[in-house]
């Protein structure tokens, strides 16, 4: 007899039991894969937006550096540009100088005639008064310095025909067009203006010294106490002693200006194109274009510090300068500069525009001297334009792309700033053409240059 009654009997209880435990299991392992799943969904969403992120900002590298490869470019064709131009005044120079000697060829041509002594004295009139223009930017040319060297030679051991200073005066020009001794050069110039037997060879010899210190200063950007100081001195020396020529008075207006003395630079500029004009001095398209350009320069810094003379009207200076520049420019043509020379006056256009508040008309104006080439002066007026124009966009409830517009002009204009030499950029003669409430936009954009700023005094 079979005993079953010590079987295990499985109850509904017990299979309800083990489905409960299976559904927990079941339960367990879909949660567990949800969260598997959920976890990847996370590292995937992650990954993709972490790629889209990375993707995104090499995209905004790769168009940063792009930008930054064509202002590159812009400047490098802007030093291209400026090569040209180099080139060109030195083309146009020796054009002058040909022209000039073609003028005076008759009278190389009658002195190489003259077999004596007497004759030959005929012409030591001439021959010093080429020597003094020499040093008053008239220089000599090949034709002359064979007048000056014939009057030389006809002098002789003996001293017969020139007086010691007129000897000086005579060799002085001659070794210093021809680029030899200069050391003998000042030392002549030296002796005159110490030791002149009259008023008038002091005179010259302070206008030499003046010249040869102007060369010097001018290779060391004008700077006050680079040259310039002295230059001033002479000048006011050579003036004091008598003599009168424009040329002084530029050299004058070109340091005084470069000190930010406009006042005094512009009475200098003023007075040597009015001396040009009134055809008692020889007139060179270099000595006009020099005045008018100095006029307008210092008149746009006269309004732009309102230092005016009381009771002067500062639209109407303002549209003398603007007169003043265009001359300039077009003198400038005139004489054979490329676009690129003649941007360099016109560019200072701009500043009238920003003194005027007209600044679509900076924009526009601006915008075609860019397409020449980048100059510092004229990044600097159309970040200025541009920052003031969004002003009244934005005033004036503008469009979004009108405005972004104006941003994108400022972006562009202030990172070719910060990637020009300082010396390009001048910080403190900017400031003096602009009014004083865009010095901290002058700082801002040349901030690179905060190391040598006040650099050029």
């Amino acid at each position: 007899m079979n005993d079953s009654s010590h079987e295990p009997r499985v109850t509904s209880a017990d299979l309800l039991a083990e489905l409960r435990e299976e559904q927990q299991s079941f339960r367990f392992l879909m949660t567990a894969l949800a969260a598997i799943i959920g976890m990847a969904a996370v590292i995937v969403a992650g990954s993709v937006i972490y790629f889209f992120m990375e993707l995104s900002g090499l995209k905004s590298q790769y168009a940063e550096q792009t930008r930054l490869n064509e202002m590159n470019l812009r400047i490098v064709a802007g030093e291209a540009g400026r090569q040209r131009e180099s080139t060109q005044s030195a083309l146009v120079a020796i054009r002058e100088e040909n022209e000039a000697a073609r003028r005076q060829a008759g009278l190389a041509r009658e002195i190489q005639r003259a077999d004596s002594v007497t004759q030959v004295a005929g012409y030591k009139q001439n021959a010093l008064e080429l020597a003094q223009k020499h040093f008053l930017g008239i220089p000599l040319n090949e034709v002359t310095s064979q007048v000056v060297a014939i009057v030389l030679r006809a002098d002789g051991s003996d001293g017969e025909l020139l007086a010691p200073d007129e000897r000086l005066l005579l060799q002085a020009a001659l070794d210093d067009w021809g680029g030899q001794n200069m050391d003998a050069v000042r030392a002549a110039m030296s002796e005159l203006y110490d030791s002149g037997s009259t008023l008038e060879m002091k005179a010259r010899g302070a206008a030499g010294l003046a010249a040869l210190e102007y060369r010097a200063a001018d290779e060391k950007s004008l700077g006050w106490n680079r040259g310039c100081a002295t230059v001033v001195d002479y000048v006011n020396q050579a003036q004091a002693r008598g003599l009168q020529a424009p040329m002084l008075l530029l050299w004058k207006g070109q340091c005084l200006r470069k000190r930010g003395d406009a006042l005094t630079a512009y009475e200098a500029f003023s007075k040597a194109a009015a001396m040009l004009e009134g055809g008692e001095h020889e007139e060179t398209l270099l000595n006009a274009q020099m005045a008018h350009h100095g006029v307008g320069t210092t008149l746009v810094a006269l309004v732009a510090s309102e230092q005016l003379p009381e009771g002067e009207d500062s639209e109407a200076a303002l549209q003398e300068a603007l007169g003043e520049l265009r001359e300039a420019a077009r003198i400038r043509a005139e004489r054979g500069a490329t676009p690129v020379g003649v941007a360099y006056t016109e560019e200072n256009i701009g500043f009238i525009h920003v003194l005027d508040g007209d600044w679509p008309a900076a924009l526009e104006h601006t915008a075609g001297i860019d397409r020449i080439l980048p100059l510092a002066w004229n990044l600097t007026v159309r970040h200025i334009a541009a920052m003031e124009n969004e002003k009244a966009l934005i005033a004036a409830g503008a469009s979004r792309d009108e405005i972004r517009e104006m941003e994108t002009v400022q972006t562009d204009t202030a990172l070719v700033l910060g990637l020009m030499e300082c010396t390009q950029i001048d910080r403190p003669e900017l400031k003096r053409l602009l009014p004083s409430k865009y010095g901290r936009t002058v700082d801002e954009l040349s901030r690179h240059c905060d190391a040598d700023a006040g650099g050029q005094p």
